[in-house]
């Protein structure tokens, strides 16, 4: 670790004596320290590459706790450790459970604030190394936010870094959750608007009356409600990117609308005779078969080619499962330092799981199920009963096929397994492999399985 000096320390106490002893002694100790009288002086500092805050819990004008939630916000990397001459179990819940490092009640033992402090700047050391640990995965097996290293996903990195810094329209398609704002997000991070503002907007998301008024804005009195002008998203995007997600959901009217400000890059506000002149790059995005939708004259052929100048698919997680293992790593390394919990790792039982599971949800599914394990987990391991039981029959059902086996060699294999993990229970095995009791009777006796 860096020697103290290169540490600021913020000290706050509104007890004279207190601050300057304790400045004193963490001076001695080697560290740089700001000492303040109250929150509201705090305030100043907080900016100034602090490390540790330690401050007092009742203060005039800006108590502990208030200034915890201001540092969390404006200097996040910083460690709050709180001090309290009135200590009690509530209020120290209270204080780590809004991010404070540390409680400790008054009279405060220097040696053991200094430990604490220096263990404060140890987790920050360790979150600084994991930062740069996970930016050389990115680096290795990823591009931007966006974890992989199949073939199928290098392939799409390489059309992300061509097409980013040209005018182009983009049209990304996959399935629901396989990540496409984060490929359209990188687009933009490539190119030279990156600088400008990226815009996303999702047409589900928005009743279909306003997602006219929403991407073009409107004029005061267009409609009942409309008390003023208000900018329109393509507005809001000018020098940036304008990503439209779930845009097949569109309707025909909003669709001619959207074709005419991407042929002349130029909007006309609800209400408005006036069009307005606007430099946005625009990327869509959808899960529908748009293709298939202008067959059914559901969305303009002459639309459905202007924004498929280039055409992304993402495929779906099922399509990589070689992928699977650094997404674990990377989405446990993520959720377990965010939620501060000691889970590091996997067993291979549970990550082969995992890769045997078809993720209807895609890689969404699979964070969200990891952040629903490791928030509520106490070891530094995820194990295999760990998992959904979806997953873990996945993974049991899988590991039965074998190269040459015959179906009738697969289905009694099935059957003695099944059977083996519901401990002989044969109603819950004929309702697991999807059969009859009777049936499964027959197929025991049929096969000569033990009874």
């Amino acid at each position: 670790m860096s020697s103290n000096e290169e540490w600021k320390i913020l000290l706050v106490d509104d007890e004279r004596h207190s601050r300057e002893s304790m400045a004193d002694w963490l001076e001695s100790e080697g560290f740089k320290c700001i000492a303040v009288s109250d929150g509201q002086q705090a305030i100043e500092h907080i900016h100034d590459g602090i490390a540790v805050i330690v401050t007092d819990l009742k203060m005039p004008r800006t108590d502990g706790l208030e200034l915890l939630r201001l540092a969390k916000r404006q200097a996040p990397h910083a460690a709050v450790i709180l001090v309290s001459g009135y200590g009690t179990v509530d209020t120290a819940v209270t204080a780590l459970k809004e991010g404070a490092f540390d409680f400790l009640s008054k009279p405060v033992n220097a040696g053991e604030l200094t430990q604490r402090i220096r263990m404060a700047l140890q987790r920050r050391s360790m979150a600084a190394e994991i930062a740069h640990l996970h930016a050389q995965l990115n680096e290795r097996h990823g591009f931007e936010d966006i974890i992989g290293n199949s073939p199928v996903m290098r392939e799409i990195f390489e059309k992300v870094r061509l097409v980013a810094d040209t005018r182009s329209t983009v049209l990304i398609a996959g399935e629901s959750g396989t990540g496409k704002e984060l490929v359209a997000r990188a687009i933009h991070r490539q190119s030279s608007r990156h600088n400008g503002p990226f815009i996303p907007v999702n047409c589900a998301a928005i009743p279909e009356t306003l997602v006219e008024s929403e991407l073009f804005g409107y004029e005061k009195g267009a409609f009942t409600g409309a008390t003023g002008r208000k900018r329109g998203l393509f507005q809001t995007a000018e020098g940036g990117t304008l990503f439209i997600d779930e845009i097949g959901e569109l309707q025909p009217g909003l669709q001619a609308k959207l074709l005419r400000a991407l042929e002349s890059r130029r909007i006309m506000p609800v209400g408005s005779t006036e069009e307005i002149d606007v430099d946005v790059r625009l990327l869509a995005a959808t899960n529908r078969d748009l293709a298939e939708q202008v067959q059914k004259k559901q969305f303009r052929e002459d639309l459905y080619y202007r924004l498929k100048v280039v055409e992304l698919h993402l495929p779906p997680l099922r399509e990589r499962p070689d992928d699977i293992p650094l997404l674990v790593r990377h989405f446990i390394d993520q959720i377990a330092e965010e939620n501060h919990r000691p889970v590091h790792d996997m067993t291979p039982d549970a990550l082969e799981a995992l890769r045997a599971y078809d993720w209807p949800g895609n890689v969404r599914e699979l964070r969200n199920l990891l952040e629903s394990i490791i928030v509520l987990s106490v070891k530094e391991q995820i194990e295999l009963p760990d998992l959904p039981e979806q997953i873990s029959k996945v993974k049991s059902a899988r590991a039965i096929i074998q190269p040459g086996m015959t179906m009738a060699e697969i289905e009694k294999e099935a059957i003695r397994r099944t059977l083996e993990q519901t401990g002989g229970r044969r109603n819950e095995t004929a309702e697991i492999l999807g059969i009859s009791v009777r049936t499964l009777h027959r197929k025991i006796k049929e096969y000569g399985l033990p009874t």
